[in-house]
């Protein structure tokens, strides 16, 4: 268990903000955050659409995927923030790692409601915002990706959790 304390959960939201970019219409330009989903995930549904309402994008993740993550990876973005399966998280996080990224967090989210974060310090803020969003994080994790708490929505979370890998890498060098 990862004990938080105010300051560190302060200075971990700020790191967050920071790694998300300034805003939707920095995703799509180099240099920006880059959102990915899995669109046969309803939790990946879900953070795309929330992605949409605020004015930017979330790309598919479709056909070969070495490609693709290869080709979005030329644009530099400054971090890659995803909703996936497991599979799909394994082989974006190899193909980053090879171009620079490291992983800050990975949330596993079940079926049955559990949800285990894995972070870097500098991630601590994300599993704690994971759990304190609920079930619902996919919105969540939109709203931080492209801008942080300044996007957020206050909306009742209702139903169960969804099988999913919430994931951020960012650069660095």
């Amino acid at each position: 268990m990862t004990i938080v304390t105010r300051r560190g959960f302060l200075a971990s939201a700020a790191v967050a903000s920071a790694l998300a970019g300034s805003g939707g219409a920095m995703a799509a330009r180099t240099g920006g955050a880059l959102l990915l989903h899995d669109p046969g995930l309803g939790a990946g549904q879900r953070f795309a659409a929330r992605a949409g309402a605020l004015g930017a994008a979330s790309l598919a993740l479709e056909g070969d995927r070495v490609r693709q993550v290869r080709g979005l990876l030329t644009d530099e973005p400054s971090a890659l923030f995803g909703i996936t399966r497991r599979s799909d998280e394994l082989l974006i996080g190899e193909i980053a790692a090879e171009a620079g990224y490291r992983r800050v967090a990975l949330v596993l989210h079940r079926a049955v409601g559990v949800m285990v974060p894995i972070c870097a310090p500098d991630g601590a803020t994300i599993g704690t915002l994971a759990r304190l969003a609920g079930t619902r994080w996919p919105e969540a994790f939109a709203e931080l990706a492209l801008g942080g708490i300044e996007q957020c929505e206050v909306v009742l979370a209702t139903g169960a959790a969804e099988p999913a890998l919430s994931w951020v890498l960012v650069r660095s060098r």
